[in-house]
């Protein structure tokens, strides 16, 4: 669509109305906003608008962004005293205005993060190595417990090992001492 300046005014009247920057910002409220402008304007009969709420959003980003570049160019421009604004720059600035409230709003529901500084990695990393100290000495008892009652409960059957291999073995002596016996005589 080819934009003119009664387009675009239109086009702003509109967007400062309905003010789509009071939601959230890439929200389907804010879509349903842009999509509620768009179908306005193409029921406009004079100027004839065909527009979607995505070329409605781009246009007065772009409408915006020369705004805004034009305000800097005058501000550092010396010696040159501005145009009186006409009713496009107003909404411009009007919009301008809603954009950047919307923004501070939304900057102040989020929580503030302050940076962190080396320091207070060191006392984390300290931390942490403090804990898997203390988790591995815990670990360490546990296997020296454990070991300590399989001692215990092997000793007693050792004992009874060793008395029964006692056993065999003066079983087994008394048997060679029959067979030595039998074959020196």
């Amino acid at each position: 669509m080819f934009w003119t300046h009664d387009h675009e005014a239109i086009l702003c009247r509109e967007v400062v109305n309905v003010n789509p920057y009071t939601s959230k910002k890439a929200s389907t409220q804010r879509s349903s906003m842009w999509e509620k402008i768009a179908d306005t304007l193409n029921k406009c009969t004079v100027p004839k608008f065909r527009v979607d709420k995505r070329s409605v959003r781009d246009h007065v980003g772009i409408l915006v962004y020369k705004h805004k570049k034009k305000l800097l160019a005058e501000k550092k421009a010396t010696n040159i005293t501005p145009d009186e604004p006409t009713e496009l720059e107003n909404l411009l600035d009007m919009i301008i205005a809603l954009e950047e409230s919307s923004s501070a709003d939304e900057s102040d529901d989020k929580p503030k993060r302050r940076p962190r500084s080396g320091g207070d990695a060191i006392e984390y990393l300290a931390e942490r190595a403090k804990v898997s100290d203390q988790l591995k000495e815990e670990d360490l008892k546990m296997k020296r417990d454990q070991q300590t009652l399989e001692r215990e409960k092997m000793e007693p059957k050792a004992v009874t090992q060793r008395s029964n291999d006692d056993d065999a073995a003066a079983a087994a002596v008394k048997g060679f001492d029959g067979v030595i016996r039998k074959n020196n005589k």
